[in-house]
């Protein structure tokens, strides 16, 4: 899956998960039909042994029974499946922000994160938490124009575990803290993610038993 931007990653991502959607609700479309096929072969099977009448009442409430049983495992198959794409895409998308680190972009959206935690925050001394593979993207000129631009006093603090991009920008005296890191903005918009990449992958893919 050769991708060479942010937006070709995603699109290939979503792509190679409606594909696998499409051919799992397949599978439990073929499984519904399989249902209502044993369903008629129980029906003709009543109406050989009963009365027309007492045949037709016990058929119609039976095939209420068996339809609604086909639709509740259909739509059963459905959440499951949502709910497993949905993880997988999640799972890809957090690999792809600790890879970000290596993009041309990265020391210019590190000096953004920094800035939109110290405006979520007061005081004027601050400490910058960084995984250590971005201590060096952390230079004396970035410090310095940020420390101009807001009029805040900055430095970097230990360096904290790799399994981490962006920053987390805390109070000098460590009252108070804000998790800027791309996890942590992917864990304050998941909600929201969640509910774009079910509407993205199972939009016309509904199921009709």
């Amino acid at each position: 899956m050769p991708v060479e931007t942010a937006s070709d990653f995603s699109k290939a991502i979503l792509e190679e998960a409606q594909q696998e959607a499409e051919g799992i609700l397949d599978l439990a479309k073929r499984e519904a039909d399989r249902i209502l096929e044993d369903a008629q072969q129980e029906l003709e099977n009543i109406y050989r042994n009963q009365t027309p009448r007492a045949a037709t009442q016990m058929a119609r409430s039976r095939y209420k029974q068996l339809v609604a049983a086909a639709e509740l495992d259909a739509r059963k198959q459905h959440i499951l499946l949502q709910e497993r794409l949905i993880a997988e895409v999640e799972r890809k998308v957090k690999e792809t922000l600790l890879r970000l680190r290596y993009d041309a972009t990265y020391p210019a959206l590190l000096a953004r994160l920094i800035q939109e935690g110290l405006a979520e925050l007061s005081g004027n001394e601050f400490e910058l938490l960084v995984a250590d593979e971005d201590r060096g993207l952390m230079t004396d000129a970035m410090l310095r124009d940020i420390s101009t631009r807001t009029g805040k006093t900055l430095r970097l603090a230990e360096p904290i575990e790799p399994a981490m991009s962006g920053v987390i920008v805390r109070q000098a005296d460590k009252r108070a803290q804000y998790d800027n890191s791309l996890q942590a903005v992917f864990r304050r918009q998941e909600h929201e993610m969640r509910m774009l990449i079910a509407q993205h992958l199972f939009e016309g893919l509904a199921l009709n038993v």
